[in-house]
């Protein structure tokens, strides 16, 4: 059995750790600057401004899409697999992949 999972489990769950590290970070150094920076003036905005959506409605609309959007592909990709039961088998792939006996070499 391939132990792909493993490894590639172990692999992201690695990347994953590095990159929270790193977006911490960045946090803190914006955290640090914007302490740091004096304080904007309020500026008036114009009326059209209003009816923008907000950063979160953007953030929280697009991760609700591709939160959405990743769950078809799977289900897509699952569904193609289903149709190949034999592209799934490791076992038919290891048979497929052996060269063949010749005459001489069975005798």
């Amino acid at each position: 059995m391939s132990n792909y999972a493993k490894l590639a489990t172990e692999t992201t769950d690695k990347y994953l750790a590095a990159l929270a590290e790193s977006q911490e970070a960045f946090l803190k150094s914006i955290s640090t600057f914007t302490a740091w920076a004096p304080a904007t003036p309020a500026v008036p905005m114009p009326a059209f401004v209003a009816d923008l959506p907000t950063p979160q409605e953007l953030t929280e609309v697009n991760f609700a899409f591709a939160t959405k959007l990743l769950a078809q592909q799977k289900s897509f990709v699952e569904k193609l697999l289903a149709t190949s039961p034999a592209s799934t088998s490791a076992a038919t792939k290891t048979e497929a992949t052996k060269p063949a006996k010749s005459a001489a070499a069975k005798s």
